[in-house]
């Protein structure tokens, strides 16, 4: 009786094993007689970027600043981007946003603003209110130079009301700033 428990258990165990065997190798058969092609057109590199500081942006708060001081007393990241010349026979189109967005309720309001500027020329204004998620577009998907240098200066600051903003002092505003691009040939 022991001898015939132990046969079976041994059938059992065996053709567990054929099976599972068996699966595995049409499935390693099926994955290897099967691919998938696709056509495509890339350069060799995309955009350079540089920043000055930091791609992401951490920003407390402080004493309110005119839109005039905004220039020296805000909270300032720079970067350029420029579209290589390896480019040439494409169009190059790019974007920017700011993703990554955590920011106190307090500071969604007008008086918390958003500066970003193109060679000197504010391309975008926003202000607290505009955040209503964790991303917010800067610059649409926009055609560029290809071997020209782009240079940003992006400015977060409370700005001045003439009236108490202590309650919108030493709070916190941060984001990554995230450049994307596209390519067509």
């Amino acid at each position: 009786m022991e001898f015939k428990k132990l046969i079976f258990i041994l059938v059992i165990t065996i053709s567990i094993i054929v099976i599972s065997l068996m699966g595995v190798s049409y499935a390693w058969y099926s994955l290897s007689n099967s691919s998938t092609s696709f056509n495509t057109t890339t350069a060799n590199t995309d955009l350079t970027i540089l920043y000055a500081q930091s791609e992401y942006v951490n920003v407390v708060t402080g004493v309110p600043i005119t839109e005039e001081d905004a220039s020296s007393k805000a909270g300032i990241s720079r970067f350029t981007v420029t579209p290589g010349n390896n480019l040439n026979g494409y169009t190059v189109y790019m974007s920017i946003e700011l993703s990554q967005i955590t920011i106190d309720d307090e500071l969604k309001t007008e008086d918390f603003k958003i500066q970003l500027l193109e060679n000197g020329v504010s391309i975008y204004n926003g202000t607290g209110k505009d955040i209503t998620g964790t991303t917010l577009s800067m610059k649409q998907l926009a055609k560029v130079n290809i071997g020209t240098t782009y240079n940003y200066e992006l400015r977060i600051w409370l700005n001045e009301t003439g009236v108490s903003q202590n309650e919108l002092m030493g709070k916190n505003f941060s984001g990554k700033i995230k450049i994307s691009s596209s390519i067509k040939k």
